[in-house]
């Protein structure tokens, strides 16, 4: 359940802004903020049939998008190619190195480790 939250909310991320707007609050609601159907139904004035409605359309078309586009899927593994980059980078035997080698092994570890979080 916690991955399926998580998946969901990395779709919004990605895909949200195509969804209508009721979708897309409805969703983010459900899935960010952690409110209940009923909360969701009160806040938006609608029934809760109707935001369960929309959450389900929305999950369908979230997974529609990420099936015929996969950006979530290649962002994840981008993300994970940097990680063994990073993880490989902090194997190399520094004590032979200059000190201008080393500052430099240094700089891209550390700018791995900013994109790597940024992403």
């Amino acid at each position: 359940m916690a991955e399926d939250i998580y998946e969901i909310s990395m779709l919004l991320d990605f895909y949200g802004q195509l969804l209508t707007d009721n979708q897309y609050m409805c969703m983010d609601m459900y899935y960010n903020q952690d409110l209940s159907l009923s909360e969701i139904a009160d806040e938006i004035e609608i029934s809760r049939q109707g935001v369960h409605d929309f959450i389900k359309r929305g999950r369908a078309i979230l997974a529609d998008y990420e099936k015929k586009l996969g950006l979530m899927a290649r962002f994840c593994e981008i993300k994970k190619n940097l990680k063994n980059i990073q993880e490989d980078l902090q194997l190399i035997d520094r004590s032979d190195l200059n000190s201008g080698n080393l500052y430099m092994l240094e700089q891209i570890d550390k700018n791995l480790v900013n994109v790597i979080t940024k992403i």
